[in-house]
Parts: structure tokens; C-alpha cells; sequence
């Protein structure tokens, strides 16, 4: 198809392009498990919050007994990131400027937990470089028992799409294509037999309550609902880790609660998520909360 050939071409393919999607998918699956609507209503056109903005909603119960409960973290088990003595630095001109320090982070599977900090703290750095966006001027990233550092370019860029799904503040979706199509769009550079992109689509599509919608294109959608685009198409290929930078920041306070309990839900489901925020109302969703601050970790309890 001469669209899909253009757009892998030009908007899929290099981890440096302003849409870096990312999933995979378990080989074997041929349709989407039997599941609810994460959310099913529609909204009206969202308002951008500013940085002071807090989104103010009652916690979703969750029915996993163990959340809640208070203090440290049930998913102890298998970790699926692991963060050893990382630092990060970029060169501009003949001066090194050091934005990560001697980070140490665990994220356990099935975990949802909260990267938290002010701006310019290193906490989206620290993202990027579990998602393999960028890679760490000195120690280890290892996803899933595979450290980076061994990868070559290619693959990394297959790990990546096997492996991680991207939420982000802005949505990152194609505004030439529908909400299908931008769902889709990550199977393009990455696929597995036995699995029917277009109906995994729509499926997605209509477990986050837009099947009405998928043959509209961002344009035509309001805020929430272009998040919802945006979190199907991360979860297009399966993948074992969902990472959301600021995922409510262009959102209106309704409107980023059902995002949230989106996330619930799928967190519920086994996904591991890692979450970026400023807003500790916004963390108090996670099941851990490691706080990040001049490229320090300040708090990192297990």
C-alpha cells in the first residue's frame, strides 16, 4: 500500500521523530481478549491546564485487594526496568551539561509507578531513556533481562517496538490520518504473525469507546478522545510496559480523570506502567511514587 510504504518511511521508522510509536503484540493472539469499554463516554471539547492546574477526582477503588492497602510495592517479583548508576549528559558546544545523576531504579512487573518532579528536574530524560529514545552517557538500562548498551541501533528499535508503548502530553497523532489508521500505524515497522492489525484497531478503538470515531481524524476530536487514540495505538502490539509523559497535561480535570482510570483499569489488567507527572494528585493513581529532583532520585522507596 503506497500510504502505509510513505508513512514508514517518513513518521515511523527513527526513534528521533516527533511520533515514536511503540508496542507489540504476544505472537499468538489473533483477537482481543473479551474486555469492557475502559471508557465509553464522550466529552466535550477539553480545556489545556496550566502548570498550577491539579485534577481533583475521587481515586478509583481498585479491585485488586493489595492496592491501597498502604506503603510499599505488591508486584515484587520480576523487573522488567532496571535503571543502574545511570547518567546523563549532552555536549553543547565545549560544554557537558549533566541533566541525570547515578540513578538506580527498579520497576517491578505489573507495577504502576509515578516519576515525579518539577520541570527540568530529568524526570521526561529519565523516560526517554527507558524507552530507548536516547541512551545513557555512563551505566545500564535493562528491559526485560536485556541491557541496551549490547544493542545495536536495529536492535534496539525492534525491543522498543516489541516491548513499549508511548502515551504523551501532545498525543503525537498523524493529522492526515483517521483515528483507525493512527492506531495502526505502529504495526507498520512492527509485526507479528497471526495477528489482524486493522481488527486489533478496532477493537481498540472500541474498548476505549470510540468506535463512532474511528474514521475521524484528529482535527475532528476533542482533546480526551485524541488521548484515547493515542493510549489505543500504544497498546496496539501488546506491549509489556506503557510509559505516559505527562499524559493529562493537555486535558481538562474530568477529562484526565477517565484517562487515569483508564490506566487503572489497564494497570489492573497486568500492564506495567510508568508515569510521568508534576502533580502528586495525579500520583497518588500510582502504587509507588519516585520523586526526581536536579537529576537526582529523592525518594525511591520499595
Amino acid at each position: 500500500m503506497d500510504m502505509k510504504t510513505e508513512i514508514l518511511d517518513h513518521e515511523v521508522s527513527s526513534p528521533e521523530d516527533s511520533n515514536p510509536e511503540a508496542g507489540r503484540s504476544s505472537g499468538n493472539e489473533e483477537e482481543m481478549p473479551p474486555e469492557e469499554n475502559l471508557l465509553a463516554s464522550d466529552e466535550t471539547p477539553d480545556r489545556g491546564n496550566s502548570d498550577e492546574d491539579h485534577i481533583k477526582c475521587e481515586l478509583p477503588r481498585s479491585s485488586r485487594p493489595e492496592r491501597g492497602s498502604g506503603g510499599g510495592n505488591p508486584h515484587k517479583g520480576t523487573p522488567v526496568i532496571e535503571v543502574i548508576n545511570v547518567k546523563k549528559s549532552y555536549t553543547l558546544g565545549d560544554m557537558e551539561v549533566p541533566i541525570l545523576h547515578d540513578i538506580n531504579l527498579t520497576v517491578w512487573e505489573g507495577e504502576f509507578l509515578a516519576i515525579m518532579g518539577p520541570s527540568g528536574s530529568g524526570k521526561s530524560t529519565l523516560m526517554n531513556l527507558i524507552g530507548f529514545l536516547d541512551r545513557p552517557t555512563e551505566g545500564k538500562i535493562i528491559i526485560k533481562g536485556l541491557d541496551i548498551n549490547t544493542l545495536s541501533d536495529k536492535e534496539v528499535a525492534k525491543l522498543r517496538g516489541l516491548e513499549i508503548g508511548f502515551v504523551f502530553q501532545t498525543f503525537n497523532l498523524i493529522p492526515r490520518l483517521t483515528a483507525l489508521e493512527n492506531v495502526e500505524l505502529p504495526t507498520y515497522a512492527n509485526t507479528r504473525e497471526g495477528v489482524n492489525a486493522r481488527k486489533r484497531a478496532k477493537d481498540l478503538l472500541k474498548m476505549v469507546g470510540l468506535e463512532d470515531r474511528m474514521h475521524h481524524k484528529p482535527g475532528e476530536l476533542s482533546g480526551g478522545q485524541s488521548q484515547r487514540v493515542a493510549i489505543a495505538r500504544a497498546l496496539i502490539n501488546d506491549p509489556a510496559i506503557l510509559l505516559a509523559d505527562e499524559p493529562t497535561g493537555n486535558l481538562d480535570s474530568k477529562t484526565g480523570c477517565e484517562i487515569l482510570s483508564m490506566f487503572t483499569r489497564l494497570n489492573e489488567d497486568g500492564r506495567t506502567i510508568v508515569m510521568i507527572t508534576h502533580d502528586p494528585e495525579i500520583a497518588k493513581y500510582a502504587d509507588r511514587i519516585v520523586l526526581v529532583k536536579d537529576g537526582i532520585v529523592q525518594n525511591n522507596s520499595e
